[in-house]
């Protein structure tokens, strides 16, 4: 019964990951920077990959990020942290309770930009300007290690689910926090309506599907 329920939840997560990246594609295919906000999020999303790329890696910010996301998670789900080490070469944290969304939340919950972007929500309009810049840098820095960090072997991926569920689920996840913070810094973006889009996006896929193999029988 388990594996059926994993089979299920994989292949409902690998549709949604699609239509969300589909949906990701159509909102951000004809946007235009204007405001001085998007233009200073933007500044700071290829300041970061510049650095990230041509001078340094700031791993051990990433592992603590990566740890604290853990442990923030756990809490969440009535767990206790036990113990905590972070170094530029890895980190670790024993906590009481796990599961998916705890091994997975470093990969999606982007805690910097996050925390960026609340500061950004409640700041002066006259703080904006630059505090977009720290939002979109915080963003980069996120997506830039996360694929950097995917690229090594990670238990976290199978320790509570399989490889194909979590990639699918980070994924979505990933577009949706993404989309969220952009809609924070831009007015152009409707969150709401970009969920919606996902979720017409689930019905063609599924429509598409179900006719496919109904042309396969015949």
């Amino acid at each position: 019964m388990k594996k059926i329920l994993h089979f299920i939840l994989t292949f409902v997560f690998i549709v949604l990951s699609i239509s969300a990246v589909i949906e990701l594609v159509k909102t951000f295919r004809d946007f235009s920077v204007t405001s001085r906000d998007e233009l200073s999020f933007m500044i700071g999303f290829v300041a970061y990959l510049l650095v990230h790329f041509l001078l340094y890696k700031p791993v051990f910010a990433h592992v603590m990020a990566h740890e604290i996301t853990h442990m923030l998670w756990a809490s969440i789900f009535g767990g206790k942290t036990k113990k905590f080490e972070v170094s530029a070469e890895g980190g670790r944290v024993l906590i009481s309770k796990s599961n998916f969304m705890i091994s997975l939340a470093p990969y999606f919950f982007p805690l910097y930009a996050l925390a960026a972007t609340l500061i950004y929500y409640i700041a002066q309009d006259r703080f904006r300007l630059y505090i977009a810049f720290i939002v979109g840098a915080a963003l980069s820095f996120h997506i830039a290690l996360t694929l950097f960090s995917l690229m090594t072997k990670q238990s976290d991926l199978h320790e509570d689910s399989n490889i194909v569920f979590s990639l699918a689920f980070i994924i979505f996840m990933n577009v949706l926090v993404i989309t969220f913070i952009l809609s924070v810094v831009s007015q152009k973006i409707d969150y709401l309506q970009f969920l919606k889009g996902i979720f017409v996006g689930c019905y063609d896929i599924a429509r598409w599907t179900i006719a496919w193999f109904s042309s396969m029988g015949k």
